[in-house]
């Protein structure tokens, strides 16, 4: 079902089954509607990522938590990877429950204060049951180094040959899900999460992660709005892969090259808030010294109010992600 929409019932799921089974006639009834008084709803059994091989890998979890009826909940849990040495990445797999707006690998700054660094393996919610902030949570977010993440119930990303993601020593990740239940019922929520390694003989750049964001985001009700940022670099980059991170009113994500002779260059696209997808490049995009990215974003506001940058689904923001080394 679309994100925060009602699950179908056990009821519905059964009528639909029957009407097919009796050759899905476009006219007439063929299925008894008592079947449709089963208002109950069955989730399917969440199967973890199979672990990667003993020294290839580490797989992480974001325990079973349950996100109430006609709520968002988004939720944080400092977790250790408890890795000695570092580590080169290679492969990214995340897989998590129906329901998933988002998850995220986030590490923290090095300008973090001491007291925001949370305690290992406590669940702090960004909103309290009622709906109001976590200042505590809010805070902590600002300190935060995107790492990995994605917006697909599953995903499987493997960086272009020759490249990885390092992890230091002792690394611990600030695991951030973020789940939307419009229906009647709780849902359940989990994660599960893969890092492939390779050997550092198979690496020849390390990558850095792009996390380019623009929060002046104001859509007036009532009608489409088109907003464009650019984001320069100050010297020579190479950049391996993008995706982009918007909410559901926006219809359309452009990123572009801005300066050289390739300004104006559109280098990705799309139109899936929901699933947006994560490109390689090979070879990578080049940017001098003075050029950039330009993300170009298209809202439709189809509600009668004003909409700005925010955390909710009920709000927009406009992200480039992705990954790059320089020379």
């Amino acid at each position: 079902m679309p994100l925060g929409s009602r699950p179908l019932t056990n009821g519905q799921i059964e009528f639909i089954r029957r009407w097919i089974e009796a050759g899905a006639p476009e006219k007439g009834k063929v299925v008894d509607e008592k079947v449709l008084e089963d208002s109950s709803v069955t989730y399917p059994k969440f199967e973890p990522l199979t672990p990667p091989v003993v020294g290839k890998g580490m797989q992480l979890t974001l325990p079973l938590f349950e996100i109430a009826p006609n709520f968002e909940r988004e939720l944080f849990m400092y977790r250790q990877a408890n890795n000695a040495n570092p580590l080169l990445v290679n492969r990214i797999e995340i897989k998590m429950r129906a329901g998933s707006h988002h998850f995220i690998l986030y590490t923290f700054g090095s300008n973090t204060p001491t007291n925001i660094i949370p305690k290992f393996d406590i669940i702090r919610d960004l909103r309290q049951p009622n709906g109001n902030l976590n200042f505590a949570t809010a805070i902590s977010m600002g300190y935060h180094v995107f790492w990995a993440g994605t917006q697909t119930p599953y995903m499987n990303y493997t960086f272009p040959e020759g490249t990885a993601l390092e992890m230091s020593p002792n690394m611990a990740f600030d695991m951030n899900a973020h789940y939307v239940n419009k229906g009647i019922f709780p849902i359940p929520g989990e994660v599960s999460i893969n890092l492939h390694t390779v050997p550092e003989s198979e690496v020849k750049n390390k990558v850095k992660v792009i996390n380019w964001g623009n929060t002046s985001i104001n859509l007036p009700a009532n009608q489409r709005t088109t907003i464009s940022r650019t984001f320069r670099v100050n010297k020579r980059t190479r950049i391996v892969a993008l995706t982009s991170h918007m909410h559901k009113l926006g219809e359309k994500f452009v990123i572009k090259i801005a300066g050289g002779t390739r300004n104006g260059a559109i280098v990705y696209s799309t139109d899936d808030w929901e699933h947006p997808t994560f490109t390689n490049f090979t070879p990578p995009i080049t940017l001098n010294s003075g050029e950039g990215l330009i993300s170009e974003i298209t809202y439709n506001n189809t509600t009668n109010r004003i909409v700005n940058f925010g955390l909710t689904s009920e709000d927009e923001m406009g992200i480039i992600f992705g990954y790059y080394y320089e020379d």
